[in-house]
């Protein structure tokens, strides 16, 4: 889906895009002929993020789907946002067909559905269902009323206890937006590009009848997903009723994450910005701007780089207090999943073991884990059935999981984001369907 999409911002501030395209997607539901196929879950954008913190997303695509934060110069179209025209404000916008975003890769049926090759004439009508998110996902920044990215504020290399911005030193920003103060977003020049293949010979036309024939119907086995969302303390219920619950995701926010807000720098990577070049007296700099990584000066696990966080989608851990150990733990009708409760440590391992597919080179610390990518995954069906197209998940059709997710130590009143993973079947025949979920 190729798409140009435009930022506006209140007075005095500037609007930056989020990370990922997928972002701007709340709501996706897919229905063929009236009946609903892929449920229509809310935070989709919360799931492709919680997805891609632990390096299970699918998305490997960079070029269109705008994955970093853009400071001062976009990397899509290599200009300045900010201009002196505007007084140093500038709103990251992308309003030519030459400079479009585009969403390469799918959650739900449309990226899961297997097999992927498939006459859709067997289908009655199918509409795609689309609703935006909010305007919250995008970071606005409070601007200082400084025109040029150039004018220097400090020669000086922050020490570890800096907390300003790059923003703030070279752009003319300040870190947190002021009160009221929001950004908005629009979409236009929406597309979609659909892959038809033709055939010269009609084989698998006699191979999909010979099918039917056999079986009754034609099974298309997706992955479809139900969410739950709420204030967490220390315990959030909710009920699982499915043929295949394969994997639950729970993804944790600080309270305040729903709100407008400022661009958020990753943890380990460059504070303030530090320039070289010219004399402390000069009032510009024609230097570098070197910075100072968090983990060392030299930038341990690839830091020694700018790289900025939407808090829309930053998750966090949120324990009580900063000495304060937390614990987890899961209940599925009662019994307990695991046997006893776990440590963030303990948790990311389980995690990782739930997962059949993350990006092995990835690098990330536990610092980063606890501070930026705190995203939890349990798994409850075989090892890599996924690729054998196997359900193999917990059957909860005739209990209606009853489950709730148990903590010790965690914060109260904080975002919590669930989401229960499950293998739906679409059976097709005739133009007459039937999902089983």
């Amino acid at each position: 889906m190729l798409f140009n999409v435009t930022t506006t911002s209140s007075a005095s501030h500037s609007s930056r895009l989020p990370p990922d395209t997928r972002s701007f997607i709340d709501r996706m539901a897919i229905y063929m002929g009236g009946v609903l196929v892929q449920n229509s879950f809310s935070n989709y954008n919360i799931l492709v993020h919680a997805k891609k913190a632990l390096g299970a997303d699918r998305c490997s695509d960079s070029t269109l789907t705008h994955p970093e934060m853009c400071r001062v110069v976009s990397y899509h179209n290599g200009t300045k946002i900010e201009t002196a025209a505007n007084g140093g404000v500038g709103n990251e916008s992308y309003t030519t067909a030459d400079v479009q975003l585009a969403i390469m890769d799918w959650e739900g049926f449309l990226g899961s559905a297997q097999p992927d090759i498939v006459d859709t004439g067997l289908f009655p009508q199918i509409t795609i269902e689309i609703t935006l998110a909010d305007n919250v996902i995008c970071p606005v920044i409070a601007d200082t009323g400084v025109a040029t990215v150039d004018t220097v504020v400090s020669f000086k290399i922050p020490d570890s206890t800096a907390s300003t911005l790059p923003f703030a030193s070279a752009g003319g920003f300040s870190a947190p937006p002021t009160g009221g103060s929001t950004a908005s977003y629009s979409l236009d020049n929406i597309t979609m590009q659909v892959e038809v293949l033709g055939m010269a010979s009609s084989v698998l036309d006699e191979v999909v009848a010979q099918r039917v024939s056999q079986v009754g119907y034609l099974s298309i086995p997706f992955k479809n997903y139900f969410s739950f969302s709420s204030s967490h303390s220390s315990t959030s219920r909710f009920n699982v009723n499915s043929a295949s619950w394969d994997r639950l995701w729970i993804a944790w926010r600080d309270s305040g994450g729903g709100s407008a807000a400022a661009p958020v720098v990753a943890a380990g990577h460059k504070l303030g910005g530090a320039f070289v070049g010219k004399t402390a007296a000069a009032t510009t700099c024609d230097g570098v701007d070197v910075g100072k990584p968090q983990y060392d000066f030299g930038g341990s696990l690839d830091t020694n780089k700018e790289k900025y966080l939407a808090r829309y989608f930053r998750f966090q851990e949120q324990p009580t207090s900063a000495g304060a150990v937390s614990n987890y733990q899961l209940q599925i009708n009662s019994a307990n999943y695991p046997a006893y409760k776990l440590t963030v440590p303990e948790v990311y391992s389980l995690t990782m073991n739930s997962i059949d597919v993350y990006d092995k080179t990835r690098i990330m610390s536990l610092d980063q884990y606890k501070k930026d990518y705190f995203v939890q995954c349990y798994r409850f069906c075989l090892p890599e059935s996924d690729y054998s197209r196997l359900s193999s998940g917990l059957d909860t059709r005739a209990t209606s999981a009853q489950c709730a997710l148990v903590t010790e130590n965690v914060a109260t009143s904080v975002a919590c984001f669930i989401f229960a993973e499950v293998t739906s079947e679409l059976r097709v025949a005739n133009r007459a369907i039937e999902v089983i979920i």
